[in-house]
């Protein structure tokens, strides 16, 4: 199996000597789980090219993002369009946090800012009955960093699980093989850890930081969301 990492960012240079890129993050959390999938990126956000071919990739996984999917960078709509293109053609696609949300603006859903500000740090979810055949049962732990959300679903997605701050934060399609998460599974809390001190008191208020830095102990759940993951991809891939 043949997966391709669309990456809609990078850490900041700062992070990267410690915590790599997010493909990486990406590998090294999925691989354990689907040890049959060969791994490639293609930096989408840094002007890399899209594949002229999708059926090149036997499936694709969309990363977070700093940017909005609202805002006007020139390798949004491009991407929503090689999105839409995926869909028709059936081929798996998956995304967290800025790619769950891209996702959806591409199949017809709204992102906005959220009007609870930022979610950060170990957050816990609970999931619909069809949220639990693909990840087991309440509660479900991650981490969170993100202030933009889902506000309205696309015409044919179904949510997986929710939380109070959060209500859509995990999506499967009907019709064609799509999967989404708005927390990171492929964080470790050292990373949020070293976003969360660094950015506290200009990016992210004071107290939310220190909110959120006081949760990173607690456990988390980004194995059974990388078995998910796995037999999603697995099992779209065999279909076509």
């Amino acid at each position: 199996m043949k997966l391709c990492i669309l990456e809609a960012d990078r850490p900041a240079e700062a992070f990267r000597p410690a915590h790599g890129t997010y493909a990486g993050m990406f590998e090294r959390w999925l691989a354990p789980a689907l040890p049959e999938a060969t791994f490639e990126s293609i930096f989408v956000a840094g002007g890399e090219a899209l594949p002229d071919d999708p059926d090149h990739y036997d499936a694709y996984l969309v990363t977070g993002s700093r940017a909005g999917v609202y805002e006007d960078h020139d390798w949004i709509a491009p991407l929503e369009g090689f999105l839409r293109e995926l869909r028709a053609r059936n081929r798996p696609v998956a995304g967290v946090c800025f790619g769950h949300q891209v996702m959806a603006q591409a199949f017809g859903g709204k992102v906005e800012k959220s009007a609870a500000g930022w979610m950060l740090g170990r957050q816990e979810h609970m999931l619909s009955p069809q949220g639990a055949e693909v990840f087991g049962p309440d509660p479900l732990a991650a981490l969170s960093f993100h202030q933009d959300q889902i506000t309205a679903l696309p015409p044919d997605a179904a949510r997986l699980l929710s939380n109070d701050p959060s209500p859509n934060g995990g999506l499967v399609y009907t019709g064609f093989p799509a999967l989404s998460v708005q927390f990171h599974p492929e964080f470790q809390p050292g990373y949020i850890h070293d976003l969360l001190t660094a950015y506290q008191g200009d990016r992210v208020p004071m107290d939310r930081a220190k909110s959120a830095l006081a949760t990173l102990d607690g456990g988390l759940d980004n194995d059974r969301v990388a078995r998910g993951f796995a037999e999603f991809f697995r099992r779209n891939v065999q279909k076509t």
